[in-house]
């Protein structure tokens, strides 16, 4: 969204539009084949995953210590949502 401009540049916010949507396709999905409680947990967790690593390797946005221990967290809790 940042690209995006607030929205007011078209391919960026075709762009940020095309990946909510599926984002939206995906979650569907997989609610469809595992059921909420873990696909919602697992779609969330990939997504923060992503974000952070879009934002960091083409925004060139930096990661404190606590936001890379948070991304290790995320990590660590969806594997042992999916595991467990």
């Amino acid at each position: 969204m940042k690209a995006a401009d607030g929205f007011t540049r078209l391919w960026p916010s075709v762009a940020v539009t095309a990946f909510f949507v599926a984002g939206t396709v995906l979650l569907t999905h997989a609610v469809r084949t595992q059921g909420l409680s873990m696909a919602y947990t697992l779609g969330l967790g990939v997504e923060a995953v992503v974000t952070l690593t879009l934002g960091r390797y083409l925004f060139d946005e930096r990661l404190s210590t606590t936001q890379l221990i948070g991304l290790g967290l995320i990590v660590l809790g969806v594997g042992s949502v999916r595991l467990g």
